[in-house]
């Protein structure tokens, strides 16, 4: 693929042999926005997170949550004393890699553990541009066109699961090794305007203040960080405007990562604020607000003076293609293989979110050298089904609950699987019509077009769950789950019924 964004000379170090792109070091980049010889080149803030592995194989579980692991095929070959004499055992966490204690634990080494948690991360982003990071790339590539190219500001917005944060950390490290100056920060609920953007001025070298380099030997002692211009106390979205046009010799990046969970309506109105004074003012700075949510306005607040300064960039579903080519990448990282039914079936209760293609894969992956096996087989993406239903959040459990009723009539659990296994769009919204067509059992037959719509019409009840949200659109309806995790958790609770696993 060919390189889109080419470096201009002088504009800060050029990357090193060992720097990698999405697709191997040819990928997309960002241009260096740095004059030669300023500093910040290659200035980049990514945090590191520490993933919590769970201590044991076999987690003690209730009845209910013991039912739903027996359902998706869990369980089931182990005898009732074995059983009783798991759950009777002390849990203890695996010994840490580096310690001379290499005794193993669950059936794997703590050198074992980490090498399949660095190959499959569920729980973490994607902190660096390696063979690990895959597709996306239209995606990077309209990202930094509007920061280049339009010198607009950008949110990143969609469902939980979908690698919003790796996204964007790629981004970091993509304008970093261009000469952007990049920052990020993650948001929390107690955080204010002035909370947030002291946190980055504080990050921004003197160096950078226009006086400085306008008369590099002024007598007058430079400011150790941005923070120092700003008023003591509070200040003003006009105070900080005007503090961040002092910036020479840089252009900023500033990344508000999960900025849903900011509570702040002073913080939401204040950045709608400061988004349009950096457009008018043409400040070098660009701001890049990553969040959940499905609507601009629910993330940022309906300010329509900003619209012309944002660049919406609405995250899809991954392809199935590229939920393939993680496993591969996985499996590399981790020396297995898995072969290509296990990944097709992966692929296929994946549907799309990169957080369970890795979750599966890792937990098929450690039943497979559990076993002293390097091949991950069948049995092993059935133990993986089964771990993910049984550790799954209790709101997904409650909801598919209650969309079943408490009768748990067989057209409702149908209608719900082959409303998560119908064909749908990039975003995961679909059309009734779909449904009709979808195999509901190994067999392949599916349901009748004219009984679907009672059943369509409960699910999107809200007094009874409201498991689907319907979309009005000329001519009729369409569909999508309310919360998309939905969709992959129907399928695993009904893996075994449904000949999935």
């Amino acid at each position: 693929m060919r390189n889109f964004f080419k470096k201009r000379h002088g504009g800060g170090d050029p990357p090193q042999a060992g720097d990698r792109t999405p697709e191997g070091g040819r990928g997309p980049r960002l241009v260096s926005p740095a004059p030669e010889g300023m500093p910040g080149a290659e200035r980049t803030d990514a945090p590191r997170d520490v993933q919590k592995e769970p201590a044991r194989e076999l987690l003690p579980r209730g009845d209910e949550v013991q039912d739903e692991a027996e359902e998706a095929g869990f369980g089931g070959s182990a005898s009732l004393a074995e059983a009783h004499e798991a759950e009777s055992q002390m849990p203890r966490f695996s010994p840490v890699s580096g310690l001379r204690n290499e005794a193993k634990f669950g059936g794997l080494t703590a050198a074992a553990n980490k090498q399949l948690r660095d190959a499959f991360t569920p729980t973490r982003p994607k902190l660096e541009l390696n063979s690990l990071f895959v597709g996306r790339l239209n995606t990077l590539r309209r990202i930094i066109a509007a920061i280049e190219e339009e010198r607009a500001h950008v949110v990143l917005y969609g469902d939980r699961g979908r690698g919003k944060t790796s996204l964007a950390n790629a981004v970091q490290q993509i304008a970093g090794q261009a000469g952007y100056f990049t920052l990020k920060l993650t948001c929390s609920a107690e955080l204010g305007f002035e909370d947030v953007f002291r946190s980055f001025l504080k990050r921004v070298p003197g160096s950078f203040y226009q006086a400085q380099v306008s008369d590099p030997f002024s007598m007058r002692r430079p400011p150790a960080s941005f923070d120092e211009l700003l008023p003591t106390g509070s200040f003003s979205v006009t105070q900080l405007t005007d503090v961040l046009t002092e910036i020479q010799g840089a252009h900023l990046l500033l990344i508000l990562d999960e900025y849903d969970r900011c509570r702040s309506e002073e913080l939401r109105n204040k950045l709608a604020e400061l988004i349009k004074n950096l457009t008018d003012t043409s400040a070098p700075v660009s701001l890049l607000v990553v969040g959940v949510s499905e609507d601009v306005d629910n993330l940022l607040g309906k300010h329509p003076s900003i619209q012309r300064s944002l660049v919406a960039v609405h995250l899809p579903l991954m392809s199935d293609r590229e939920i393939d080519r993680i496993l591969l990448a996985g499996a590399e990282a981790a020396g297995l293989t898995f072969g290509e039914d296990v990944r097709q079936r992966i692929v296929t209760l994946a549907k799309g979110l990169p957080y369970y293609a890795q979750l599966l894969a890792l937990h098929a992956a450690r039943s497979a050298v559990g076993r002293d096996s390097r091949e991950v087989e069948r049995e092993d993406l059935g133990y993986a089904v089964a771990r993910c239903v049984q550790e799954a959040d209790r709101g997904l459990v409650e909801n598919y609950n209650q969309a079943l009723g408490p009768d748990a009539k067989p057209v409702q659990a149908d209608v719900l699987y082959a409303a998560a296994q119908a064909r749908a769009d990039e975003f995961g919204v679909f059309h009734p019509a779909e449904l009709a067509r979808t195999p509901i059992g190994p067999n392949g037959e599916t349901l009748p077009l004219a009984a679907l719509q009672q059943p369509l019409s409960r699910l999107s009840d809200d007094e009874k769950g409201g498991i689907l949200q319907r979309l009005v659109e000329p001519g009729g309806f369409r569909y999508r789950f309310r919360n998309q995790m939905m969709r992959q958790y129907v399928l695993m609770r009904q893996a075994r019924t449904r000949g999935l696993t």
